[in-house]
């Protein structure tokens, strides 16, 4: 059963107790438009909505499984009705099992999306990254969070104070990729996990589920964190960054005592 959007909007197909959200844009690297993240929301509400749903799979057509929100959307000052992190936090919140098949490179935003699933297997030649202090931003309150309480704070200091493109080997050790598994082995192993979460108790997967993620949380002052991503937003460097690839060059970020005016 399809429940497709129009175009190339992200498509939702159920088949069995296994739903399959697909992102469909490979020629942009799977960017999400504003219309994108609207239709991902409506997808996940109705995910929740119908009982006969065990497990959730994120998926991505192309060699890039995600790369986050279009960049050029946000150089234009262009701002979703739906904020990115919004349908980061209702995809973690989802009450039911959720896996990001990650067949492809995982960068900005889409890093973010594959961690607020639960489970997150990826091939063997994959890699990761995030340029978020690349482009003068602080990243967003609930994101940076889900990092460090999934990965902790060491492998999310490597991921975000570097901007380096990391292996998939590397992702396994610090804890962000779940398995590591060969091209040929994914699909297999994905339908071998839906399979098996399938077959348990639908209310003790649930319960469990939100269980951990209870004991996983701590109480961090979420809205100082947001001001800091709300700062950056407004930055210079962030305009900076911004200019620079409407205008296809490298940034010249100035130093903080010449940012300020000192």
């Amino acid at each position: 059963m399809g429940l497709d959007g129009a175009g190339d909007v992200p498509k939702l197909e159920l088949t069995g107790h296994r739903a399959r959200l697909v992102l469909q844009r490979p020629d942009k690297r799977n960017r999400l438009e504003p219309a994108d993240l609207e239709q991902i929301l409506g997808h996940l509400e109705a995910i929740e909505s119908n009982p006969s749903i065990r497990i959730v799979t994120l998926e991505a057509q192309g060699p890039s499984w995600c790369s986050g929100y279009h960049l050029g959307a946000l150089a234009e000052g262009e701002r979703p009705k739906v904020d990115f992190g919004d349908v980061c936090d209702a995809l973690a919140d989802v009450n039911v099992p959720t896996i990001a098949v990650l067949s492809g490179n995982i960068h900005g935003g889409g890093t973010d999306l594959a961690v607020a699933c639960d489970l997150r297997v990826g091939t063997e030649k994959i890699v990761l990254g995030m340029p978020a202090t690349r482009i003068g931003i602080q990243y967003y309150a609930s994101g940076i969070h889900r990092f460090v309480q999934r990965v902790g704070a060491s492998a999310t200091k490597r991921i975000f104070l570097t901007s380096e493109t990391i292996s998939a080997q590397e992702l396994l050790r610090v804890g962000y990729l779940t398995e590591v598994v060969s091209e040929s082995e994914l699909d297999s192993r994905i339908e071998e996990l839906c399979t098996t979460i399938s077959e348990l108790s639908p209310n003790a997967v649930k319960l469990t589920k939100l269980a951990i993620d209870n004991l996983a949380g701590t109480s961090p002052d979420l809205e100082a964190i947001q001001r800091g991503h709300l700062e950056s937003l407004r930055s210079a460097d962030h305009r900076e960054a911004m200019q620079a690839i409407k205008e296809k060059r490298q940034p010249r970020f100035l130093d903080d005592s010449k940012a300020r005016g000192e």
